[in-house]
């Protein structure tokens, strides 16, 4: 609800997938200020009305229709309003926001991979030990949601760790391993193999792949796309705005090692994984630089859809209701990962 000026006044529903609350029974009387205005994130439609009798009613809803009553409108006041001083310090600590968006968009985070062989104990500190640079990367989109990474290389593999806080931990619904990425919660790596390709590029070309590993009917499983390819594996994805986005390689690989480490009491779960590097096309050699970003995707507690998308580098991550821009792998956005 917005003031007659624009300004943000309340909202009526809850916009938050993480924070949804449905009351015990849906009886006349019940609150709905927890529940959201339908069942997913593009609920277009319902109305509001003023009665004959003052009061505000809304009908929402979607696989039902809910009629619900507006209160406490009557006790909006407005504010006498006053001043906002804007000093020197004030202008200085907005320039530094400036640089911080500019450094987003150029995407110039870095990552050094170090060689060894990992072994696999659910510990991200204890098994990449002096293998990450000062400290891992870490990164959160919104409360509850931290993500730690970590990787490193043999000359036969690549070792990828992430640490994930959840409040459902490694669930995912998806009915094959193609859409566990759209279905709830899932670790992911995208890469450029060739690191002669354009950095600026907006659309994936040779080379670049995401790998995406999630909880497929009790077993980890990982997939990897690839945009463009020479060995055709090809699968069509489709959305609401886009009928058709052709992958020419979509396929799950059996020979990744994945273990898994789940802790619901303290809401988290870490993933580790050792992916053949031939499995990736990638034959690193000390000081090759190439495009890349860590991610994760947290899923409803009930495993149906995702509802958070966050990237190491990449911000442009808001969509979680189109499972083509979901998919879609951005490179111009991706940081820099070099090999030692």
């Amino acid at each position: 609800m917005l003031t007659e000026d624009g300004f943000y006044l309340t909202r009526l529903f809850q916009g938050d997938g993480f924070k949804i609350q449905w009351p015990d029974q849906a009886v006349p009387g019940t609150i709905l200020d927890n529940v959201p205005s339908g069942s997913g994130g593009e609920d277009f439609g319902g109305s509001m009305r003023q009665g004959t009798d003052g009061k505000v009613y809304i009908q929402t809803g979607k696989t039902a229709l809910w009629n619900v009553e507006v209160t406490g409108l009557d006790t909006i006041q407005g504010l006498s309003g006053g001043q906002v001083a804007i000093n020197a310090n004030d202008v200085k600590t907005a320039g530094t926001f400036r640089e911080k968006q500019l450094q987003a968009a150029e995407g110039n985070k870095k990552y050094l991979v170090k060689k060894a062989t990992v072994a696999f104990t659910g510990d991200l500190d204890a098994d990449f030990k002096g293998l990450e640079q000062a400290e891992k990367p870490a990164f959160e989109k919104q409360a509850g949601s931290r993500v730690r990474v970590a990787m490193a290389r043999d000359d036969a593999n690549l070792y990828v760790g992430w640490e994930v806080q959840d409040d459902s931990p490694w669930v995912n619904g998806a009915d094959a391993p193609e859409f566990l990425y759209a279905r709830g919660d899932t670790v992911d790596l995208q890469l450029g193999t060739d690191a002669a390709a354009d950095p600026k590029r907006t659309e994936p070309v040779k080379g670049d792949l995401r790998l995406s590993i999630g909880n497929f009917q009790g077993q980890p499983t990982a997939v990897i796309y690839r945009k463009v390819a020479d060995e055709k594996r090809p699968k069509i994805f489709s959305s609401g705005v886009i009928k058709e986005y052709p992958m020419d390689s979509v396929a799950t690989l059996p020979d990744a090692k994945v273990e898994v480490k789940v802790d619901s009491q303290n809401k988290n779960y870490v993933v580790e994984a050792a992916i053949p590097l031939a499995s990736l096309g990638l034959k690193p050699a000390d000081g090759l630089a190439v495009r890349g970003d860590f991610g994760v995707t947290h899923g409803d507690k009930s495993g149906k859809d995702t509802l958070l998308r966050t990237h190491w580098n990449n911000q442009a991550t808001g969509l979680v209701n189109d499972e083509v821009f979901e998919l879609k792998m951005e490179p111009a956005n991706w940081g820099e990962i070099t090999f030692q």
